[in-house]
């Protein structure tokens, strides 16, 4: 049990590291070193037990956050420069938005006069025409990884590093280098195999079918259409098209096989070296290394004591993996392994027992860990996925023998194809198995069996939900009094956690949402009233959908499934696309629309939308006011008929003003200081408490005289980060220097909670 103890303070450690500073790690330290010498001085005792429990939490905190820097890189220095820099291209390319993603071990690199030799990686964007293994040369600004956007969205920044790349570039200029870099190591050759193998199957392959194979062979998952991709997230199917364990367990089947002539022990040292050399060919891949070294300890602990006690073998691993790279804990594949394998240890037999009833072994032993994984890791799948899905374990019962196909014929299929050009009788086996693999997700998608959105938990729940396993844990092992200690600290916890839901029931939310360069707020009133005005979007000559893949995930992050009301300022794509991509992917019940711009591609796009699913849409040509139950009023604000004269786009925003109680906010679109004029000259404005500043902190908007009107009491921009149009304007934030000015750019999401008091709590990410 000792492994285990020092596992799970390690990687608390670990986890918490972004809590925890190394400054703070180290005045903890010294402040208990201090008290245990006090306590031992007074008590003549000294416990060393506590003193090295909270060592290992602290060395998790500090080798996370020294894996973490960036500081330590050997390209820091030159973060922001234009650099020529050479290397070899170290993974299989990636399409990517038009261009190609290559991750490149780079060896020496160039800033002005001063060359200097160094060993990291960097992430290349470029056209294509290049192939793993290729030493080219490349230049370029190097730039910082992409930080998370907002507080439930993926952390790219993290990813990366746990891969060992701190650093990207775009470049227009690369090409081929005359120095020939080699790499011989069992990754690169694992790498190798790979991409000839994804080579094969392109040649023969087409579309998803081709997708399919190389996921399932290779372990790439990002070729896949957007249609598949999308049905594959919402069945919650993807992850069985790699089953790391299905290529563990059929390679230590072969070995066996392949090692039965020798003794026991001199099998057993063979396999664990051959395991080992494997887990290094797919070193990237963390559940696949995970199960190689998990087996190799299983039969190292079996040779060395004669016994195994599996919890011991799981600390190990955690403990081992920690160590070698401790952003790995933040891997959501490889901590939810790694709590689906405790889970299964504890509950297989107990649920199993319970399906006897099911006469076919392997269906009943398939839907215990099903069943097990998806009730046990719900939280889980909440927290990293926005939800989980309850067929998963149904779907499981033919996918994975799908997978398992291909890999068993996938050898033969390989060589036929390379030899003979065709595989008659195994490519026909093959692509019965493909037809079956795609169809599948399409089914569950078609019949409604898809992810159940959750909102994301916060740590508290977290804790509360492991006390409850913990209990039953105790209940099955029949140790009573364990039982009632955990669910006893289980309820403690659940009581401050309930008040804290039970305060909030009469507040307004507003949240502005980081979407980068555009505009998306959502306000949650009391009474499940869920209301966006705007959604993000991306820039008029960009493929990238900030709407989509930020603000929707923010709103599946947060639980939301039901949007009582949607409002759009103006027909741009930066303020639309995430609004359309609500009304597709989760239920909006009524879209209010500005009744102008009838040709805009805009407008068209969210209509028809609108119309496929079953949303109702109201054009608004006039002031409107709506109520709400709750007692709070979204006031519709059209542009003064003056404003028709202005031949800018920006002007057709339309003005939303909302009041709870004693308090009350703008939202402004994009309208200009003409737009301002002219609903002051009307009496359209009136003082509020929030002013959501119009255009992004453009100059063109936010007169001094639309200000000394509003009297903002807070103002809040929605700009991206280090955007190319310089904004905030300069001008702008000055003239906001009387209001407690929000910027998502720095701040992240931005929360105002709202008592109808007029009260206000404000929380931002950063």
């Amino acid at each position: 049990m000792e492994y285990i103890r020092i596992a799970v303070l390690l990687s608390a450690g670990i986890l918490l590291s972004e809590r925890f500073p190394p400054a703070f790690t180290v005045i903890f330290i010294i402040s208990l070193i201090m008290v245990l010498t006090i306590k031992a001085i007074f008590k003549h005792s000294f416990n060393v037990k506590i003193l090295i429990a909270v060592l290992i939490f602290v060395s998790g905190t500090v080798i996370c956050s020294w894996a973490k820097s960036d500081a330590n890189r050997d390209l820091y220095e030159y973060t922001g420069r234009y650099i020529t820099a050479e290397g070899r291209i170290s993974e299989i390319p990636v399409k990517k938005e038009g261009n190609v993603q290559y991750t490149v071990d780079v060896k020496n690199v160039k800033w002005k006069n001063e060359q200097k030799t160094v060993r990291t990686k960097v992430l290349l964007t470029a056209k294509k025409g290049f192939e793993y293994g290729d030493s080219i040369i490349f230049e370029g600004f190097l730039d910082e990884l992409p930080q998370k956007m907002n507080e439930n969205g993926f952390d790219y920044s993290l990813y990366y590093k746990s891969k060992h790349i701190f650093s990207k570039i775009y470049s227009s200029n690369v090409s081929l280098s005359q120095n020939k870099f080699h790499d011989y190591s069992p990754y690169a050759l694992g790498n190798y195999v790979r991409n000839f193998v994804s080579k094969v199957i392109d040649k023969n392959y087409k579309g998803d079918y081709a997708a399919i194979m190389k996921a399932v062979l290779t372990g790439n998952k990002k070729e896949f259409s957007d249609d598949f991709s999308k049905a594959l997230t919402r069945t919650g199917t993807m992850r069985f098209f790699y089953p790391a364990f299905l290529h563990v367990s059929l390679f230590t089947t072969l070995l066996a096989f392949l090692l039965s002539a020798f003794n026991k022990r001199g099998r057993d040292i063979m396999t664990v070296f051959l395991l080992i050399i494997y887990a290094m060919f797919n070193f990237s891949g963390a559940v696949f290394v995970k199960l190689c070294l998990m087996m190799s300890l299983l039969i190292l602990f079996r040779m060395r004591y004669g016994y195994i006690y599996f919890l011991d073998i799981i600390g190990l691993t955690a403990i081992i993996m920690g160590l070698v790279n401790p952003l790995i804990f933040f891997n959501a594949g490889f901590v939810m392994s790694m709590l689906s394998t405790v889970l299964i240890y504890y509950f297989f037999d107990s649920v199993e027992k319970k399906l006897r009833f099911l006469k076919v072994k392997y269906i009943r032993r398939m839907l215990s860990i099903g069943i097990i994984c998806t009730i046990g890791l719900m939280p889980m799948s909440a927290y990293y996925f926005h939800g989980t899905t309850l067929m998963q374990s149904v779907a499981s019962i033919i996918m994975i023998p799908c997978a398992a196909v291909i890999l068993v014929l996938s050898p033969a299929l390989i060589t036929m194809l390379c030899t003979f050009g065709s595989a008659p009788i195994i490519g026909q086996a093959v692509s019965s198995v493909l037809f079956i693999l795609k169809r599948i997700p399409y089914l569950l998608d078609k019949l409604g069996f898809t992810q159940t959105t959750l909102p994301k938990p916060d740590v508290l729940f977290l804790i509360i939900y492991m006390l409850v396993i913990v209990a039953l844990v105790k209940y099955i092992k029949r140790k009573k009094r364990d039982m009632l200690i955990a669910l006893f600290t289980a309820a403690a916890l659940t009581v401050p956690l309930a008040g804290h839901q039970i305060t909030r029931l009469d507040d307004t939310e507003i949240c502005f949402v980081n979407v980068g360069q555009g505009d998306g707020a959502l306000i949650r009133a009391p009474y499940r009233y869920n209301i966006i005005i705007d959604g993000g979007g991306g820039n008029a000559y960009a493929d990238y959908n900030p709407g989509e893949t930020l603000f929707l995930e923010y709103l599946m992050s947060e639980g939301i499934t039901y949007v009582d009301s949607a409002f759009v300022s103006h027909y741009h794509k930066d303020h639309v696309q995430g609004i359309i991509a609500a009304v597709e992917n989760i239920r909006v019940k009524n879209l209010f629309l500005p009744d102008n711009m009838k040709d805009s591609e805009w407008r068209i796009k969210l209509e028809k939308a609108a119309h496929e699913h079953n949303t109702a849409i109201h054009y608004i040509s006039e002031e409107t006011l709506l109520t709400y139950n709750n007692g709070m009023t979204l006031r519709i604000i059209p542009p003064a008929k003056k404003t028709a004269v202005s031949d800018n786009e920006n002007d057709t925003s339309y003005v939303y003003r909302i009041e709870y109680g004693n308090f009350s906010a703008v939202f402004t679109g994009d309208m200009t200081k003409f737009a301002e004029k002219c609903l002051i000259e009307t009496d359209k404005a009136e003082e509020a408490d929030l002013l959501k500043v119009a255009h992004h902190g453009s100059k063109t908007s936010t007169s001094e005289e639309w200000l000394d009107k509003i009297n903002p009491k807070y103002s809040v921009i929605s700009v991206g980060e280090r955007n190319t149009y310089a904004l905030p304007n300069k001008e702008v934030t000055e003239r906001l220097k009387n209001t407690v000015l929000y910027r998502t750019d720095l701040d992240g999401d931005i929360r105002f909670t709202a008592e109808k008091s007029g009260k206000v709590k404000i929380d931002t990410r950063r």
